[in-house]
């Protein structure tokens, strides 16, 4: 079973819409899916026709009641898509686990007693970056950071990456992140600015679809239906259906990445398993206290981070740490801005083979710092 947070710390950027209309299409390619409705305001529920004002159990009672189950709760809504709704009761819910032992942990432990019972998992997560949403990255294996062309939803996103960060830190989870660029409209210089922005930015970690923007969105959740049922020759049906094949075809990603990074680790002449989150996500990623380089290198003895930040200063480079297995790595704190940068491995420069981005091949390598405040 997959399963898929859908978040960001900001407001109408497309996260319920893109549940929806994602859940919906990977039911009709015959999966067999279960969206469960983490916003107190109901509105993934009632895109799909759930009437929330009659609800006898919600996804309140899955938080809240140790006896009761996703089975209790779900709502069939179409042959083989399943919705946990909720209603405006689940606003309480923080107060209410405040202090509470385990209180993270809650929708993981429903979900990994239906782990037969659904191929795909999506749950649609609040505008906040709380217990709501945490509960919901600990649980799913994986996370879509939507994100409109504007840079206070870049500035959500970049909230929601230090949770997933927080996550893998204090709980030992490791979370695969994509991200989606939706409400886009490219008859605009700013959209097709934000674009290949965010592509240099998150690079492989963002979605080759874009969502495009269109009226038939709000008249298809006006009528408590998926797109793909209500416009399916429309933009954004269309794109919702690419999403959807992106998404299915991870499968065989997602699977060979189970044994990458053992097989890299052997490779490398490491400890297989160890370091798995670096050797199947590379850096540089932006994590808590800047951007976290790290570079494979078991045979090295020295390496050292040098670049436009520092006037390409090779006797007062940033050293790297080296960890058991051989993999160094360092957390540096960035101005916003264009960096370029390189390794130093053992006095001879090295291109970081994690960041494609380059001036020219096996030239400097590009990172883009967006200002977080």
């Amino acid at each position: 079973m997959r399963s898929i947070a859908i978040v960001n710390q900001k407001g109408g950027c497309g996260k319920t819409t893109t549940a929806v209309n994602l859940a919906s299409y990977l039911s009709d390619f015959g999966k067999r899916v279960l969206l469960i409705d983490m916003d107190p305001q109901s509105h993934a529920s009632i895109g799909l026709g759930v009437d929330t004002e009659s609800l006898d159990v919600s996804t309140y009672d899955i938080l809240m009641n140790p006896h009761t189950g996703i089975t209790d709760v779900a709502v069939p809504t179409g042959e083989t898509l399943d919705v946990v709704p909720s209603n405006v009761v689940l606003s309480a819910i923080e107060q209410q686990l405040s202090g509470q032992p385990d209180r993270e942990n809650r929708l993981r432990k429903k979900l990994e007693a239906v782990d037969d019972r659904y191929d795909y998992v999506l749950v649609d997560c609040p505008p906040s970056v709380g217990l709501l949403t945490f509960n919901a990255i600990v649980a799913c294996r994986e996370a879509i950071i939507v994100m409109e062309p504007s840079y206070y939803a870049l500035h959500g996103a970049m909230k929601v990456l230090d949770t997933i960060g927080l996550v893998r830190e204090q709980l030992g989870l490791r979370k695969r992140v994509r991200v989606l660029l939706t409400m886009f409209d490219g008859r605009t210089r700013f959209a097709k600015d934000f674009l290949r922005e965010a592509n240099v930015r998150f690079g492989r970690e963002l979605f080759d679809t874009v969502i495009r923007r269109t009226v038939r969105f709000r008249e298809a959740a006006n009528w408590g239906v998926a797109i793909s049922h209500y416009a399916r020759t429309s933009t954004g049906a269309r794109d919702y259906k690419s999403l959807a094949r992106e998404v299915v075809a991870d499968e065989e990603k997602l699977a060979e990445a189970e044994v990458a990074p053992v097989r890299q680790a052997e490779q490398a002449g490491l400890e297989p398993g160890m370091d798995e989150w670096i050797l199947s996500q590379p850096g540089p990623h932006f994590v808590e206290g800047g951007i976290l380089f790290s570079l494979v290198a078991p045979e090295a003895n020295d390496v050292s981070l040098i670049g436009s930040f520092n006037k390409w200063d090779r006797e007062h480079g940033i050293q790297l740490q080296r960890n058991s297995n051989g993999v160094w790595h360092t957390t540096v704190e960035l101005d916003p801005g264009r960096h370029l940068y390189k390794f130093v491995v053992d006095g001879a420069w090295r291109p970081d083979p994690a960041n494609e981005n380059r001036t020219q091949p096996n030239q400097d390598c590009v990172l883009e710092v967006y200002k977080r405040d």
